[in-house]
C-alpha cells in the first residue's frame, strides 16, 4: 500500500510538471509574436529604409507592432507596446526614437505610439504593397500622418 501511494505521488509529480513546462513554452511563443509586414519593392517607391527600421525594432522586447513608411527624407513610424509596459511609453518613445535617429541620420524621423497613427500607417501600407499610390501622394499622405501626430502630442 505504501510503494502504490509513492509511485501515485511520482506520477502526479510528472504530469504537473510536464504540463507547466509546456505552458511556459507556449507563453514563450506568445510573447515573441510581433506584427510587422515588410513593404514589397517598388522602383519608384524605395521602402527600405522602413523595412530597416521594422527590422531594428523588432527586437525590442516591448514592441508588439510596427508600421513605417518613407519617403526620399522623411520617415513615420508607429509602433504598438506590450499592454504591461503603458507606464512606461514616454521613456520608451525616447529611446527608440533615439536610435532611430542614430541609424538613419539622412531622414527626418517621426516616431509614434498612437494607435489611430499605426492605423493610418496600417492603411498607407496596404496602398504602398497594392502599388496604388504614386511617389507625390505617398509624400502628401506621409506629410499628412505626420501633422496628425504632432497634432496628439
Amino acid at each position: 500500500m505504501g510503494n502504490q501511494k509513492i509511485i501515485l505521488s511520482l506520477i502526479i509529480c510528472l504530469i504537473l510538471f510536464g504540463c507547466g513546462n509546456e505552458s511556459a513554452d507556449e507563453n514563450a511563443n506568445n510573447n515573441q509574436s510581433i506584427e510587422v509586414e515588410n513593404i514589397s519593392a517598388n522602383k519608384l517607391i524605395d521602402q527600405e529604409p522602413s523595412n530597416k527600421a521594422k527590422d531594428i525594432l523588432k527586437k525590442h522586447d516591448e514592441v508588439t507592432g510596427i508600421k513605417a513608411a518613407n519617403t526620399s527624407k522623411d520617415m513615420i513610424i508607429a509602433v504598438q507596446i506590450e499592454h504591461n509596459k503603458r507606464f512606461q511609453l514616454q521613456k520608451i518613445k525616447k529611446d527608440l526614437t533615439k536610435e532611430l535617429k542614430e541609424h538613419f541620420k539622412n531622414f527626418h524621423v517621426e516616431l509614434t505610439i498612437d494607435k489611430k497613427i499605426y492605423l493610418e500607417l496600417e492603411k498607407l501600407e496596404e496602398k504602398l504593397d497594392s502599388k496604388s499610390i504614386t511617389p507625390s501622394k505617398l509624400g502628401k499622405e506621409i506629410d499628412r500622418i505626420t501633422k496628425l501626430s504632432k497634432e496628439k502630442t
